[in-house]
């Protein structure tokens, strides 16, 4: 398997590093979002779609 790497912030290291796809365990192959920081190992998920938002309904009283 060919190992892909990016440049990205990592918010551990507080730095520009290389982070590398680790292998899939999902199926996924070259679509994976997992990646990982070669330095410290933080994880991150990227090209997700995130899911709608919820509009929360608050009922108000209202006193006479």
């Amino acid at each position: 398997m060919t190992t892909f790497a990016v440049v990205r912030w990592c918010s551990t290291c507080r730095d520009d590093v290389t982070f590398e796809q680790p292998a899939c365990l999902d199926g996924h192959d070259l679509d994976c979002p997992d990646w990982a920081c070669v330095q410290c190992g933080e994880a991150v998920f990227v090209g997700f779609s995130a899911a709608e938002p919820v509009i929360a309904f608050h009922p108000t009283s209202h006193v006479a």
